[in-house]
């Protein structure tokens, strides 16, 4: 019979011993928790150092000594000129003309000082198109006119092209008001930086290299569909490296990849030299949960090519604003990027695989960097077998430490298996509790009007969402080995039944997960790996009185550390978007859900460890302090979310003009006025005192039944979404440097199929849309913008809405369209007509056109705040 373990009444070997000895059997120092939540925050310090390390940065005075390194100093100087030059905006001058120019005097430079094994080409693309987005509510067909590109690619000098390409890929046009130095800026230099280099290599590779600078990317990704649809070179594109910005500073991180080619990811493991990905930013991005998209995007969907996608992530508090400038890129940051773009260029340009990448197909892949020191990446396929063998190993591991405990023990399988299933209970209740209590946190706070306190003070996430769930899951095993005395089991054994029904109940999380093919759940796996280790070590000793505690914790020290890296990717990511997402959505919910998660994952094997604190109630009320500490700084003016400079508040504010239109063409109604579209909840509460104007402000409300989507120029249609959140201000007219002319030249009609087409002609800024909406009883038929009518967006008063975007870069002759409908009229008010033209003018890179009256206007918002403003026009016509 084996020998009972010496904890189970390690203080009875005399009866000489009092009972306050006997009391502490098995328990340790309360103050050995405190130490140990020190030595987690010391993790948590030495993990950040690491996560914001960046290598250094090399001179150009370093290139003798590192001939195959990427140069950071020459790239920052080609994105000072680059971005000198303020906001590139598709369609103005300084894109189409300033920034065009400059790439192509570049690439020649480059071209010229190429060594002979290669031929650098250039030529600048001027493209004509259109394609159908097909989003959820609000559809549109996107149409350009005239974009540009600059395209580069090098060849070998002497032996025939190659049949196969590797294209990479940035943007160069900007939002307007910002000088896109990060977002694009910083991958458009990394690229030239790239190419210089690639141009120098000795000897020719075995693919060819396509660059693509795609100059109208922030208007629907509308230049990345130009190279795809109208340019020769794509159609020898095998694979692509798309690169982009929604942050200033900090790593790339490889955030989508295939899909499906899970080569491309060996190819980043094995020469990536400072790696930094994960699947569950990839689940994330294409969950929509970043309110943005990509050119992969395009490449993936339109150009049905497998590749993959960099970005910068971190402090995306000055992406899209004026402060996006030269001086806020780090140097360490494009030799970050440039080093692990050139790597993986120069590996991917010599691929076995893209000779012929349709046999390479595989499956998605589950990936990830560990500390940025490594990468470790295995196939979908592969991530079934390792979780359900890793399930039942750990299931394996968790009855043989319980076989352990029964030979030491007079109790019975029946009674273990109900104290195992008690213990699951317990955990999975104070899971529930501890989530529920910081969900419940994040529904009060933003229903009293305090969300975002942590926009700025991000330590205060600790404090509000995950001290709760950390009282929870202390306080439940504590409450029940308290009232629940099981005396044939001595204390720590309780412990490890605790530990152990957590690890089941992550059991159970990894085979939910991976029954649903979320490659996420590898998360949990790493947690049930380590837990699976310890416990087999502490099953060789026996479970050596303290002793265990000692390995567990050992083994709790690489997953902790992982989980710190996540949880400051994802904060660092996701908390600058909640300043430009949706206005009506709740903030708090999203960061308190990542708080919940970090907590279960970070600490749900060492909470349980709690119960054996002398006084463990001393340490829950250590973090009720932090808590009640988070809730005051949070309502003083330190737990204001915006900053100037560092943390801007966001506000769009479009002076609008409108002209509506009878059916005779007799102006109905015209009104002017100040359009503040919502960037988060704030808008405008903060500004209604600071901003006199304000008083006049009205929402759009009944707006919206009258006119044909609020009669509003909205710059997307989505836009029209925050409408509820959305406020007009009375002003006078805009000045506008060019008046839209829609001009209505022919009508044809065939009486046998009862259909009629109108013909039109318009002239206006770069940035137009147009809306359609055929009156009630009419259908429309067929247009000019695309071969096929898509579905309708959100309908207005029962009516279908067709919204086209229309954007010209250098040719701006007047676009041409026709609309073809079928029906009559069937609403009384309505006879004669067939449906509403909305046209819209954006004249967003003309703030020099403001007037006096809407200067002052924004002048009066708090210096915490990034206005973009300027001019916009609506004529809706009934034709």
């Amino acid at each position: 019979m084996t020998e009972r373990p010496t904890e189970f009444r390690s203080e009875e070997s005399t009866e000489a011993e009092d009972s306050n000895h006997s009391k502490h059997n098995g328990t340790i120092s309360t103050w050995w928790f405190v130490g140990l939540t020190a030595i987690v925050m010391g993790m948590y310090l030495l993990v950040y150092w690491n996560w914001k390390a960046l290598p250094t940065a090399l001179r150009q005075m370093d290139e003798s000594r590192n001939e195959d390194r990427f140069v950071a100093e020459l790239a920052k100087q080609h994105l000072f000129e680059m971005s000198n030059v303020g906001p590139r905006v598709a369609g103005s001058y300084a894109n189409e003309v300033i920034t065009v120019g400059f790439l192509h005097r570049v690439i020649k430079e480059i071209a010229a000082s190429a060594n002979i094994a290669h031929h650098v080409e250039v030529e600048i693309q001027q493209a004509y198109g259109s394609m159908f987005l097909d989003y959820e509510k609000y559809p549109q067909t996107s149409v350009y006119q005239g974009i540009q590109n600059v395209i580069a690619r090098i060849v070998p000098a002497r032996d025939v092209e190659p049949k196969n390409f590797l294209m990479l890929s940035s943007h160069f046009d900007s939002v307007p008001q910002s000088p896109g130095a990060g977002d694009d800026g910083t991958m458009s230099v990394i690229m030239l930086e790239v190419l210089r280099k690639l141009s120098q290599h000795p000897r020719p590779f075995a693919h060819g290299i396509v660059f693509v600078f795609n100059g109208c990317e922030e208007n629907t990704l509308q230049g990345s569909h130009a190279f795809v649809t109208h340019h020769r070179w794509f159609q020898k594109v095998r694979t692509f490296i798309n690169m982009d910005v929604a942050a200033n500073g900090g790593r790339d991180i490889m955030f989508q990849a295939g899909p499906k080619y899970s080569f491309l990811m060996e190819y980043y493991r094995d020469f990536v030299p400072h790696p930094y990905c994960t699947a569950m930013a990839e689940e994330l991005f294409q969950a929509d949960l970043v309110p943005s998209e990509t050119d992969y995007y395009v490449y993936s969907k339109f150009g049905q090519k497998p590749g993959m996608d960099f970005a910068h992530s971190t402090w995306g508090y000055l992406y899209h604003t004026m402060y996006d400038a030269y001086d806020t890129i780090p140097n360490a940051t494009l030799q970050h990027t440039g080093d692990n773009v050139l790597a993986l260029t120069r590996a991917l340009a010599d691929a076995e695989e893209l000779h012929d990448i349709a046999e390479h197909e595989g499956s998605k892949a589950v990936f990830f960097d560990f500390l940025n020191w490594f990468l470790v990446y295995y196939p979908l396929w592969a991530s079934i077998l390792l979780n359900v063998g890793l399930s039942v190993i750990a299931l394996i591991a968790i009855g043989l430490s319980l076989w352990q405990v029964l030979s030491s023990t007079h109790g019975t399988i029946r009674q273990l298996s109900v104290e195992g299933l008690i213990n699951m209970g317990v955990i999975f209740l104070s899971i529930l509790v501890g989530a529920g209590l910081s969900l419940l946190l994040a529904v009060i706070l933003n229903a009293v009007g305090s969300s975002m306190s942590w926009f700025t003070q991000t330590w205060l996430i600790f404090g509000l969402y995950v001290c709760p769930f950390l009282i929870a899951m202390c306080t439940g095993p504590v409450l029940y080995v308290h009232f629940v005395r099981k005396d044939d089991l001595p204390l720590q054994t309780r412990v490890q039944l605790l530990l152990h029904a957590t690890c089941m109940l992550y059991v159970l999380i990894v085979i939910v997960l991976t029954g649903l093919s979320i490659r996420s759940g590898y998360l949990f796996t790493m947690a049930v790996l380590f837990y699976t280790v310890t416990t087999l070590v502490n099953v060789l000793i026996r479970h050596a009185p303290f002793y265990w505690i000692v390995v567990h914790l050992i083994g709790q020290i690489i997953p902790i550390a992982y989980f710190i890296s996540i949880s400051l990717t994802a904060f660092a990511t996701f908390i600058p978007m909640q300043g430009r997402g949706n206005a009506g959505a709740n903030p708090e919910l999203l960061i308190a859900l990542f708080g919940v998660l970090i907590g279960l994952l970070g600490v749900g094997f060492l909470t349980p460890l709690v119960v054996l604190a002398r006084k463990a109630q001393l340490f829950i009320a250590l973090i009720v302090v932090f808590f009640v500490i988070s809730i005051i700084v949070m309502v003083t003016p330190a737990g204001f979310p915006f900053r100037a400079h560092t943390t801007p508040q966001r506000y769009y504010v479009y002076h609008t003009g409108r002209e509506f239109y009878h059916l005779n063409g007799t102006i109905r109604r015209t009104e002017f006025g100040y359009y503040i579209h919502p960037q988060d909840q704030y808008t405008p509460d903060l500004i209604k005192d600071e901003v006199p104007e304000m008083a006049r402000a009205v929402q759009l409300r009944d707006e919206c039944e009258r006119e044909l989507y609020c009669g509003i120029p909205f710059y997307q249609n989505s836009h029209h979404g925050q409408r509820e959140r959305s406020w007009l201000v009375p002003a006078l007219d805009p000045k506008v440097p060019e008046q839209i002319r829609l001009d209505h030249i022919g009508v044809q009609e065939n009486r046998s199929s009862n259909t009629t087409t109108f013909s039109f002609l318009v002239k206006g800024t770069d940035h137009m849309s147009f809306y359609v909406s055929p009156v009630q009883g009419v259908k429309l038929i067929a247009w000019s913008f695309s071969n096929e009518i898509p579905k309708s967006g959100l309908p207005w008063n029962g009516q279908d809405v067709h919204y086209i975007n229309y954007v010209h870069g250098i040719d701006d002759r007047p676009y041409e369209f026709n609309l073809t409908v079928q029906g009559s009229s069937t609403k009384p008010s309505e006879v004669g007509s067939s449906f509403y033209l909305n046209v819209v003018a954006q004249y967003m890179h003309h703030e020099q056109y403001r007037t006096s009256e809407f200067q002052t206007f924004i002048s009066h918002f708090p210096d915490y705040a990034h206005v973009v403003a300027y001019p916009t026009y609506l004529v809706s016509k009934i034709f």
